[in-house]
């Protein structure tokens, strides 16, 4: 039946029981089709049924397909909520493990395009009018596809050229009834088993919804473009477009069009010298750290088909979906984690990574401290300069993985940024190295956190941080002691996995129960069968003692169903 808020969400869904129910199906069966090639992979048993041949409608090609990649296909297959949230997990090499994110971030979201009369259904209607009245020209041919939205070619009556960003129809329905069964089955999957796992799954899918509803929401992407083309405001090698706010609505994003040479593929297919190829990473390079580490907000999802080779050497930025924030003290926190791991020390790593939100859980530092120092073993001499971002990180997220520590948000995805920018950079200067590259620019900066102005900044906000506390705090006490006196205020202790603990000694306990019973029904047995051969005959006392026997008989019978329905709760 579900609890009464559950029940009152169903009765205001809009979507009815059959919608749902279909809906439910296909999900189901998209998990079983590729759960059971995933099954078989990981029991070694692939080679039973060559899923790669076409079974069950997978792609077909010669290699067989590997665990991740059957994840992947799933993903794709149940449409734009699912692909979304394969985009965020790939991000979280920590809860998922290195080789399922790396798999999970291969997935496209381009997919075959909707009609443009359907488009453009969409498009009059958030506009108010037909678009022949708005614009000069719009080519219905898509020049991008994705699970969400299409982007089209336009131009403006004053001869301005533009891209028009459009929702696909129904596509908010799609994904608001898949987050609600989605939050149906995990909040099912937590009650049965709150001790499952150490990971906050509630958590992170309320943060992936949020996350989903905001880009679903395209004045929230215009809103990003502007922040981020105010920060590169002065600087001339970089392009952010302009939003026509006035064209613009929740489905609808208008902004000026991009025109110049993809990064898609190699450099040698970039028709440019090797001197102006390393510039252009070196502008991605310092792109990247004026947002992360000057301004805290940063374009996410730096991947090569978000960036274009303009003319006169610039870059232009496309798609402002994806964002990600550092408050202060985090851009400091992480320059120290920066600076430990160019230095190699351990301690120092561990100590950076507890103070930018790192969780764990058990007190298991020494173990993972041993990991991090096998780790600078393995690379000798070599400074962290000389590595991949993507090496590192992803060394970074075996380990976390492997010790269940559990990254924040913010922070995994600033490793997923790094390691795709170092990508995206290579396809123009193959001999670039993200630390190396951040190594003049991590040691500027720490001589100005180091210089009197920055310390005493710092001095004066920690300063009026605890004016403010010590301003509450004789209220704050005042409160506390009179829920202490009243009886308001309750403790409560909780150990992770003490409830698994509590129902395997239960279980313990109901199989010694039931040994001690079996032993004292044997014992009873006997006594029975030798009283019998005393008396010889059917005497009051041996029916009684009869009685008792098959008594306890039907006891010991129930008492063992019991704990065997019982046994795997």
């Amino acid at each position: 039946m579900g609890t009464l808020t559950e029940q009152w969400q169903r009765r205001n869904e809009p979507w009815n029981r059959r919608q749902r129910w279909n809906r439910e199906r296909k999900i189901a069966g998209a998990l079983v089709r590729h759960g059971l090639g995933f099954t078989l992979v990981q029991a070694k048993l692939g080679w039973l049924l060559p899923f790669q041949k076409g079974l069950l409608s997978h792609p077909r090609r010669d290699e067989p397909y590997s665990g991740p990649e059957h994840i992947r296909m799933a993903f794709e297959d149940l449409g734009p909520t699912f692909i979304k949230l394969a985009q965020i997990l790939s991000t979280r090499g920590d809860l998922i493990g290195p080789d399922y994110a790396t798999e999970l971030a291969r997935l496209q979201s381009a997919v075959p395009p909707v009609a443009f009369p359907d488009m453009a259904g969409v498009l009059d209607a958030e506009l108010g009018r037909p678009h022949a009245e708005v614009f000069a020209s719009l080519d219905p041919e898509p020049i991008g596809s994705a699970s969400i939205g299409q982007v089209y070619r336009a131009t403006l009556p004053s001869g301005e050229a533009v891209v028009v960003k459009i929702q696909k129809p129904d596509v908010r329905s799609t994904i608001d009834l898949d987050l609600a069964i989605l939050r149906r089955w995990i909040r099912r999957r937590v009650s049965q088993e709150p001790a499952a796992s150490f990971y906050d799954i509630e958590g992170f899918f309320e943060e992936f919804a949020f996350t989903l509803k905001n880009e679903l929401d395209y004045t929230n992407e215009g809103d990003s473009a502007d922040r981020l083309r105010h920060i590169h405001r002065e600087d001339a090698d970089i392009f952010i477009p302009s939003i026509y706010w006035d064209l613009s609505t929740s489905r609808v994003l208008v902004m000026d069009e991009v025109r110049g040479t993809d990064f898609v593929g190699s450099a040698a297919e970039v028709s440019l010298t090797a001197e102006e190829r390393r510039n252009l990473a070196t502008i991605a390079l310092r792109t990247a750290f004026t947002q992360i580490f000057r301004e805290g907000f940063f374009h996410a999802d730096p991947h090569p088909g978000n960036l274009v080779v303009m003319d006169n050497n610039r870059i232009g930025l496309l798609d402002f979906g994806i964002v990600g924030t550092l408050t202060d003290r985090k851009r400091d926190d992480f320059l120290d984690l920066a600076y430990a791991m160019s230095t190699g020390n351990a301690e120092g790593i561990l100590d950076a990574l507890w103070a930018l939100g790192v969780t764990e859980p058990e007190a298991q530092r020494r173990s993972v401290a041993r990991d991090f120092d096998h780790l600078f073993h393995r690379v000798g001499r070599k400074s962290f300069a000389d590595l991949a971002a993507g090496d590192i990180v992803g060394e970074l997220m075996r380990i976390a993985h492997r010790h269940q520590l559990q990254f924040p948000p913010d922070l995994a995805l600033l490793f997923k940024v790094l390691a795709m920018l170092e990508s995206t950079a290579a396809l123009l200067d193959p001999t670039f190295l993200l630390f190396e590259a951040l190594e003049p620019h991590v040691t500027t900066l720490l001589k100005e956190r180091t210089s009197p102005a920055s310390v005493g900044r710092r001095v004066g906000r920690d300063a009026i941080d605890m004016v403010r506390l010590m301003e509450g705090l004789p209220h704050r006490a005042d409160r506390l002691l009179q829920r202490l006196e009243t009886g308001d205020i309750e403790f409560a202790a909780r150990t992770v996995g003490l409830e698994v603990e509590a129902k395997r000694l239960h279980r313990a306990i109901d199989r010694l129960t039931l040994g001690i019973t079996v032993t004292l029904f044997l014992v009873a047995s006997g006594i029975y069968v030798l009283a019998a051969e005393l008396a010889g005959t059917e005497s009051g006392r041996l029916i009684f003692l009869r009685l008792l026997i098959t008594t306890g008989g039907v006891f010991l019978a129930a008492l063992g169903l019991r704990i065997w329905k019982t046994r795997d709760r």
